[in-house]
């Protein structure tokens, strides 16, 4: 049976789903269409079960709203009202309602309201910044609006924020304007509207107000939704809440009371919350104005201050926002603008498990980034390497990339946009024996564990305990995430040298083939002028032993080349295998599925505490449960941060990296040396076809010796240059084992090709790896079919320039 005033349960095509909560006198309930899926939250008068208590005011405030939300409010951050078809369906609802009071019928915001995402036991010590971004930009524009109409809300709180779905992300919009109230030059209101806990002062100690009071509510829900809980002793009744405000200072945003009714006033924001340190000491500033208790300079800054500040001061549109003489300027709502404009620079270090930020600018430099690191955490700034995550669309940091262009303001909140490593470490790269940064709050608890906490305390405890233990959690996954980001850095720089590695083999022997072609031209050179004889003997002779002596010399140094160029082949294939295996290491699968700290667990803790704090049956042993939480927590902790797993896996990078390092060093000389090979061979055979032109054009037809500037009939050397210098002189890394050793403390690359390779421990589970190819397989079939194509083309290579040097 339907009782009186009562809603049907359908009407035409539209049901009536579920009621989704009361506002300030109205209750809200969700109807849909059957046919179309239109949702919309129809707001009724609220019937109250002694009809006595319905006055004209009730009424008037009912209407003033309706009239507000239909005729008047246009926001995107507040929920407007929607045209619900067929108009029979609004007849049938106004027939149910009291007093015929109109019904409001609005968007449905299927999210929420404010007040459920605080509930959330992971928002317990605050929301992530992106979200507080959006509930602040949301605040500001709603009420900037509503002011700018001249109309104050005066019920500013989380259950009126609601969450409306845009796509992949939900917006936050402003709702329930029963206490909404036009206000002009003299209309002041002295009634006292609004929930206690986020009205201004100046609403219960004051005959009048003005628009101002807007501005605590927005300080005080700002507040909260960055550290979880209400600035001012949320717990102590009105009285003593009352007296501790008004004695704060303009600087002070938080007051305190400890387990023995001490108090503290704080001027910054409490240590666990989920913001970038740059935002919130943005945040601070503006929380100052916002909670100010007096309500004349709420919201407003010094002209002066402004002026230094460089920015003009902001047009108003209340007539009380400019002060008499034009001293103060309102600031409440520009200085949040400056501040949410922001772009802040999130980055992380792997070294020391540390978050760092900064604010960038078009015009800040890569220098002053590495400055800001090397600042926080002490590595040197030469050592500082930055790591990007897969999300950055640039492939790495270069000398012109801008710290402005990093800046990824739709990245899932809680990553770092940058990584940072310690370039010189070798051993880890994770510092080890990192100290776990506890709250001020857990330690007081263990430092007297016996102590019975009042219920406001243990709250704090419960809180703070869970922040902890949950940020523990997010930074062993940050530290994976960073390894593996890491390996995929290291491994991409090795993949993008296969291409030189393979230019390089194919040059090496084409000189090879080059140097083959050589020795069967001095062969054939011979024994076509041996067999015609007619060069003399002597003189024949000692030019065959120069030449032999030439060729042979240049085949070794070529051969010694090759010899290199297989190793570092072979060394190289190692290790980008290698590379590629420590990216399937086990620890680095699904690590962000995984609760390392049994979190679900620590939240039924967290849950059942609480419960019991609302139900008022605290006892000494209440904070026992999060207490053992928190001690189960450091155990997992270290014995996550030593496994042996997880410090072998970064030893495999660091030894992939460091041999790759040296292989590059050894790329680079052979390249050099490469390309000095290939002009000797040119000049080389230039000189073996001038000296056996000169030896043809010596002669006469009777095989005589004839008298030239450039006689060789004395077998010296040749004109044209000494021989060809060993290549064990020109590379030290090609020397024997001494000379080596002399070069190797020089600074010359230690990487000796030809020498024994130690080979690198892997902790891969999928099977063992073979840490280097075996040296002693059988010639490759492929490669003596590209060095006999390679001869060709260097062939035609050294012709070429023969020629050119000819002319």
């Amino acid at each position: 049976m339907i009782k009186p005033f009562e809603d049907p349960p359908q009407i035409g095509e539209w049901c009536r789903e579920k009621r989704l909560g009361n506002g300030g006198f109205g209750v809200v309930t969700l109807w849909r269409n059957k046919q179309t899926q239109q949702a919309v939250a129809i707001k009724k008068f609220h019937i109250l079960q002694d009809r006595s208590e319905i006055t004209d005011k009730h009424c008037e405030r009912w209407r003033n709203e309706v009239k507000l939300m239909t005729e008047t409010v246009q926001n995107d951050h507040i929920v407007r009202t929607v045209d619900v078809q067929p108009r029979a369906f609004i007849e049938e609802l106004l027939r149910s309602s009291a007093n015929g009071l109109p019904v409001l019928c609005m968007e449905y915001c299927e999210g929420g309201d404010l007040r459920r995402v605080l509930n959330r036991v992971e928002n317990c010590s605050g929301l992530r910044e992106q979200d507080v971004r959006d509930v602040l930009r949301s605040l500001r524009s709603a009420i900037a609006y509503l002011h700018s109409l001249k109309i104050t809300h005066r019920d500013i709180k989380p259950e009126n924020l609601v969450l409306k779905q845009h796509g992949d992300r939900f917006i936050y919009k402003l709702t329930d304007l029963g206490y909404a109230k036009a206000l002009d030059k003299q209309s002041l209101n002295a009634s006292l509207v609004g929930t206690v806990e986020y009205i201004a002062p100046d609403l219960i100690y004051c005959d009048r107000y003005n628009c101002s009071v807007d501005y605590w509510s927005m300080g005080v829900i700002g507040f909260e939704i960055v550290t979880g809980v209400r600035p001012f002793i949320p717990h102590a009744p009105i009285t003593r809440w009352m007296m501790h405000v008004q004695q704060k200072k303009s600087a002070d945003i938080a007051i305190t009371e400890d387990n023995r009714e001490n108090y503290t006033y704080h001027t910054e924001i409490f240590a666990e919350n989920h913001i970038s340190t740059c935002l919130r000491k943005q945040l601070e500033r503006w929380l100052m104005l916002a909670l100010e208790w007096n309500p004349k300079q709420r919201g407003y800054v010094p002209y002066s201050a402004t002026v230094a500040e460089g920015t003009p001061p902001k047009s108003v549109t209340f007539a009380e926002d400019s002060r008499p003489g034009g001293s103060t300027v309102l600031k409440i709502f520009s200085l949040l603008d400056q501040i949410l404009e922001k772009r802040i620079l999130v980055l992380f270090s792997l070294h020391d498990c540390r978050w760092i930020d900064l604010e960038v600018t078009p015009d800040t430099s890569m220098a002053a980034v590495r400055e800001h690191v090397y600042q926080l955490t002490g590595i040197p700034v030469d050592e500082i390497e930055f790591i990007l995550p897969l999300e950055q669309k640039q492939p790495r940091v270069g000398s012109d990339t801008r710290p402005y262009d990093l800046y990824l303001p739709e990245l899932q909140s809680g990553k770092p946009m940058v990584y940072v490593a310690h370039r010189a470490s070798r051993e880890s790269i994770v510092q080890r024996d990192l100290k776990p940064r506890i709250p001020k709050s857990i330690t007081d608890v263990f430092q007297n564990i016996k102590v019975k906490l009042k219920p406001h305390m243990l709250r704090q405890f419960i809180a703070n305990a869970y922040y902890f233990i949950a940020n523990e959690q997010r930074l062993y996954v940050l530290l994976l995430d960073g390894v593996r980001n890491y390996g995929l850095t290291l491994n991409d720089a090795i993949a993008r040298r296969k291409e030189e590695i393979g230019r390089m083999n194919k040059v090496v022997y084409g000189i090879v083939g080059g140097v083959e072609y050589h020795k069967l031209t001095v062969s054939h050179t011979r024994d076509a002028l041996n067999a015609g004889k007619r060069i003399p003997s002597a003189s024949f002779e000692t030019a065959s032993h120069q030449w032999e002596e030439k060729c042979s010399r240049v085949e070794t140094n070529v051969r010694k080349l090759a010899e290199m160029a297989d190793k570092i082949s072979k060394r190289y294939e190692s290790v980008l295998k290698r590379s590629r295996d420590a990216l399937r290491h086990a620890l680095l699968q699904e690590y962000e599925q995984q609760d390392y700290f049994g979190l679900k667990t620590v939240e039924g803790r967290y849950e059942q505490t609480r419960a019991r704090i609302l139900e008022k049956i605290t006892n000494e042993k209440s904070h026992m449960d999060m207490s053992q939480a928190v001690y189960e927590c450091l155990k997992r902790r270290d014995v996550l941060l030593r496994d042996a797993g997880f410090l072998e896996l970064q030893r495999q990078l660091l030894d992939v990296r460091h041999e790759m390092q040296e292989i590059e060093k050894v790329l680079e000389k052979v390249v050099e040396l490469t390309e000095k090979y290939k002009r000797e061979l040119a000049r080389l055979t230039l000189e073996h076809q001038d000296e056996v032109w000169k030896m043809l054009s010596s002669v006469d037809a009777n095989g005589q010796a004839v008298t030239t500037n450039g006689t060789l009939s004395n077998g010296g050397g040749t004109p044209h240059g000494p021989c060809i210098a060993d290549i064990d002189d020109m590379v030290p890394v090609f020397a024997s084992a001494k000379t080596r050793s002399i070069a190797s403390s020089n600074g010359t690359p230690k990487f000796l090709l030809g020498g024994p390779m130690t080979p690198l421990p892997s902790t891969v589970t999928n099977g063992s790896i073979e840490g280097h190819h075996r040296e002693e397989e059988g010639p490759n079939v492929d490669e003596l079919i590209a060095a006999n194509e390679t001869l060709i083309m260097t062939t035609n290579d050294l012709l070429s320039d023969s020629l050119l040097i000819l002319k």
